[in-house]
This record gives structure tokens, sequence and C-alpha cells, in this order.
């Protein structure tokens, strides 16, 4: 117990500082990259993006399946089982980037039906082509990793990790502002990071010195069965994942324009950020989570997940008040007004954002548990209904319709389906009561999102940066308040509330 806490202390600590230095740099680095290329440039790298995370999914999800078959062996020392995993992982991983690779390639006569504006754009099959080798680099050095992460060991690379962002940034920054030169900025970012991809392997070979990750030893034939029913169920999986959230791009390329993919993909850039620090958070419980699960009661796992979906809660409900509220104040702080949507458009990026945020907690102990094959059809069902509806909309009302498709298909299945599932496989309850506390947060986040906007609407400060600064200040007061007013007497608050003192205490001794 002690050791497992110990590993997510260090994974969040770590991946906070990567998190905080990461973010800095993206910024800087996208503010040159807008000034120096453009719009167009823009959206461009945030379709060819999707359109690689399209490819992905010949990967078909053999990593996590990988990911819970190694949790065992790791908590036995079992060396040999894990490095009959690692090999069998490695020779798979080859052969799906050799597969992306030749996919990508065939891709090229099409990209024309892709993007509507394509002969605007100069050099686009070589960046194209720039994109893909990068991509498929991945599959053929960054196997090791699986192995650090199911370890919960994962804060062990975080050096290499921020010292390869930070080169990357300054070379792309400068060769930015020399240049202007899109593809010298890509073959930039491909050099860097396959060497750091290099140097993380070598880290992690050291670190399991008693792994063979070349073994010619088989994986058992109990493991094997595993695999091979979590990849069948995880390809469900992979594709609806893929399709829900890596379409966007393309629907909006094809169907409207490349100036706003650019334009939307900024707002993307805010939202992946704040998705990396939750995300960070949460998934760094996993593997700690796959443990208890095994070791603990059904009451005990109850009582964890109730505590993480609270935490969840908390943390998303709090971004969405504050992007409703703030985000075109941000974006227009940051690379001007002419790269602000409408606050219609703003409301459903939000709406999207909670939605897909509160099905962190649940997906959490869903793949600690290995629960992949009990609603592997759901993400079909979601990507056919998110690709019919955004295509549809997309045509219609534009780049609303397209948000709209990807909100109204997490709301037909997987928001209350995971759940569900959840209660009746892992905890053995009703969610009756979990589908009660939802509805319940999301009136409260309706209220206090709805007085935080009103209020903000009458604040009128010339200094732009300040009135900024000021209006997250009053809706995060907004926020806490009301929150605390309403949930005074919820057991979960009381327990923030608890652990926020012990950490005030403590430091105020120290």
């Amino acid at each position: 117990m002690a050791a497992r806490r110990k590993n997510v202390f260090f994974n969040i600590g770590s991946g906070l500082i990567s998190n905080i230095i990461r973010c800095l740099f993206t910024f800087i680095t996208r503010t040159i990259f807008i000034y120096c290329l453009g719009k167009e440039a823009l959206g461009l790298n945030g379709l060819f993006t999707n359109i690689l995370t399209m490819l992905s999914l010949a990967e078909l999800g053999i990593g996590t399946a990988i990911s819970f078959s190694l949790y065992k062996p790791l908590a036995n020392n079992d060396n040999k089982n894990i490095s009959a995993l690692m090999s069998f992982y490695r020779k798979a991983y080859k052969s799906i980037g050799f597969v992306i690779l030749c996919i990508g390639i065939i891709l090229l006569p099409f990209l024309k039906y892709i993007i509507s504006d394509i002969n605007t754009i100069e050099n686009i099959y070589w960046i194209y082509l720039l994109f893909l080798i990068n991509t498929v680099s991945i599959y053929f050095i960054s196997y090791k990793e699986t192995l650090i992460i199911a370890d919960q060991k994962k804060y062990k690379l975080t050096v290499i990790e921020i010292i390869g962002y930070i080169v990357l940034n300054v070379l792309q920054i400068l060769f930015l502002l020399l240049t202007k030169n899109y593809i010298i900025y890509l073959v930039i970012q491909i050099t860097v990071l396959f060497f750091q991809r290099i140097f993380m392997n070598k880290t992690i070979s050291k670190i399991y010195l008693n792994i063979d990750f070349n073994s010619t030893e088989k994986i058992s034939d109990s493991d094997s069965k595993i695999i091979k029913k979590n990849i069948k169920a995880m390809m469900f999986h992979k594709v609806g994942d893929v399709c829900v959230n890596g379409t966007d791009n393309i629907i909006i390329s094809s169907c409207i324009d490349l100036i706003t993919v650019g334009l939307y993909s900024n707002y993307l850039t805010i939202i992946n950020m704040l998705n990396s620090f939750t995300t960070m958070i949460f998934s760094n419980m996993t593997s700690s989570v796959g443990n208890l699960l095994v070791s603990e009661s059904n009451e005990k796992k109850y009582t964890t997940f109730k505590l993480i979906d609270y935490g969840n809660f908390l943390v998303y409900g709090y971004c969405s008040v504050v992007l409703l509220c703030v985000f075109n104040s941000f974006i227009n702080l940051w690379v001007g007004e002419s790269y602000c949507l409408s606050q219609e458009v703003v409301l459903l990026i939000v709406i999207s954002f909670y939605i897909t945020g509160r099905r962190v907690s649940p997906s959490i102990i869903k793949q600690a548990a290995g629960l992949y094959d009990d609603d592997k059809f759901t993400p079909i069902i979601q990507s056919i209904v998110n690709l019919f509806i955004s295509i549809v909309l997309a045509k219609l009302i534009g780049l609303s319709g397209v948000i709209i498709g990807t909100i109204i298909s997490s709301i037909v299945l997987p928001s209350w389906q995971r759940p569900y599932l959840l209660y009746k496989k892992v905890f053995y309850k009703n969610a009756k009561e979990y589908f009660i506390s939802y509805l319940k947060q999301i009136l409260e986040l309706v209220v206090i999102g709805t007085i935080s906007y009103l209020l903000i609407g009458y604040i009128i400060i010339r200094n732009i940066y300040l009135s900024f600064i000021i209006k997250i200040a009053i809706v995060s007061i907004i926020y806490l308040g009301v929150m605390l007013l309403l949930n005074y007497r919820n057991v979960y608050m009381k327990e923030f509330m608890g652990i926020f003192s012990r950490k005030v205490l403590r430091w105020k001794r120290n």
C-alpha cells in the first residue's frame, strides 16, 4: 500500500512539473507558429494530426491489453513472463508501424478529397509524409514505455522528457523566426523526438536489467487467451474512440475549410492542456487501482471509486465554468480577436469537454478491472452516431454541428453505460445512486455557470490583462463558495476539505 501511494505521488509530482514546462513552451511555440506561418498552416497541423490519429487504428488496443497483462507478473516479480510479454509487444508494434506506414502512403492521392482548399498550400505532400514518419517511428522505438507505466515508475523518465521538450521547442522557435519554413519545423520535431525516445529506451533497459526485451520465450497459453480476448474487445473501443475524437478536423476541413480547423485547434490546444493535467492525475491511479481491485474488499473498491469520481467532478466542473466565462478572453489575449469563435461554439466546446472528462473516473476502474469485452460494441455505435450527425450538421450549421455530433454521441451510450457496467460487474450495486448524483452535479454547475457568466458580464476594465485576472478570481470564488454551500454535508467534500486542511497545517509547521 505504501509503495503504491509513493509511486502515485512521484508520478503525479513529476508529471505536474513536466506538464507545466510543456504547456509553457507549447504556448510560446504555437504563438510564434501562428505569427510566422498563419491560419492555414495551423489548420493543416490539426488536420494531419487527426488523419494520423485515424491511422493509429492499426494499433487495435494492443498496448492497453499488454499493460493489463503486466500487472500480475510485475506484482509477483515474474521476470520471465514479463520478458515474454514485452518481446511479443515489440514484435507486434513493429508490424503495426509497418502497416501504418503502408496505409499512410496509400492515402496520399486522396488528400485532395479531404482538404477542400488543397491548392493554396505549398509542399503539402511532403508535409504529410513528415507527419507520417514521426508517427510511425513511435511504433518502432517506444514500446518499452508500457512496462515502466504499468510498473508506476514513469517519473524516472521525467528529466529526459523535460530536456527533450525544451530542446525541441527552442530549436523550433529559433528556426521558425529565422526561416518561417514549416518543413524545417517538422524535420526538427522528428529528429529531436527520435533521439529522445532512444534515450528513454536505454534508461528503461537500465532500470529493468533482469528483463530480456528480445526474449525468445513465448507467452503462456493463459496470457495469450487473455490478450487475444482483450485485443478483440479493445479493437472496437479503439475504432470508436478514433472515430469520435479523431475525425472532427477531417470533417471540418472537407465540409467547411482549413482556416476553421486552425481556429478550432487553438481551443482544442487549451482543452488538451487541461486534459493533460487532469488525465495525469487520474491516469496515474490506474495501476494502483488495478492492485486495489485484486486485494481489497468490494466496499473499499466502491468508496475509493466514489472519492475519485467526486474529485473528478470538482476538477472538471471548475475547469468547465472557468472556460465558459473566460475562454474567448484568453484567446483574444493570446493570438487576437480574429482567432475567437462565437460564444455559442465556446459553450458547446465546454459541454463536450465536461461530458468527456466525467468519463475519466469510471474509465480508470474499468481499465484496471480489465472490462474491455462487456461494452465492446458501444464505441462503434457512438462513432456511427457521431459521424452521421457531425457530417449532416456541419453542412447545415457549420462548426457547431460537428461539436453537437460529438456531444450527442457521448450521451447516447458511453456516459451512462460505463458507470452502469462498473456498478454491475465490479461493485455489485444498483447504479441509480450514481445517475441521480450525476444529474444533481450538472444542475449545480448550471447554477454556478449562469451566476458567474452573468456577473462577469458587468465587469468593464480597460486593461484586458487585469480584466482577465479579475474574471478568473471572481469565477473561482463563486465556484468554491456555491459548491461548499451546496455540498457542505457531502461526505466526499468533507474528505477533500480534510485532506486540504491537513496539507495546510503540515505546510505551516514546516
